[in-house]
């Protein structure tokens, strides 16, 4: 199958599927004459999964780990674990981050609630100090 077919059985972009190419995710069979890239069908469900785990802000090294054990290559679904607990608490910590930035946002949204001059701008004047 060329990359066009798998791109659109996908939903992904060519240049996702080369960029993925290139981290050694997936793998083309080689190139036709013409040097097209072939790609087998089973290319397919492992782009899909490959874009479910982006989706999920897993990173590539991280999405290397889940395909050792999607391939059986890994003794254990330990490694799953490790990934998926490592994403949690990443996002934990950002929805933390998250939080921190909506309460400084929502403090300086409350200095001013008026229409005044720029000059008189209480939330420029505090993000001038």
């Amino acid at each position: 199958m060329k990359i066009g077919a798998l791109a659109s059985r996908t939903g992904l972009t060519v240049d996702a599927i080369r960029f993925y190419e290139k981290q050694g995710l997936i793998k083309s069979l080689g190139r036709t004459e013409g040097g097209y890239r072939e790609f087998s069908s089973e290319t397919t469900e492992l782009l899909k999964f490959i874009a479910k785990c982006r989706a999920l802000d897993i990173s590539i090294p991280e999405i290397r780990k889940l395909l050792q054990v999607r391939s059986r290559s890994s003794k254990s679904c330990r490694e799953a674990n490790l990934v998926i607990d490592d994403q949690l608490a990443k996002l934990r910590a950002r929805i933390k981050e998250l939080k921190k930035l909506e309460s400084q946002l929502s403090e300086l949204r409350s200095v001013c609630n008026q229409e005044l001059d720029p000059e008189k701008c209480e939330i420029i004047k505090a993000l001038n100090r």
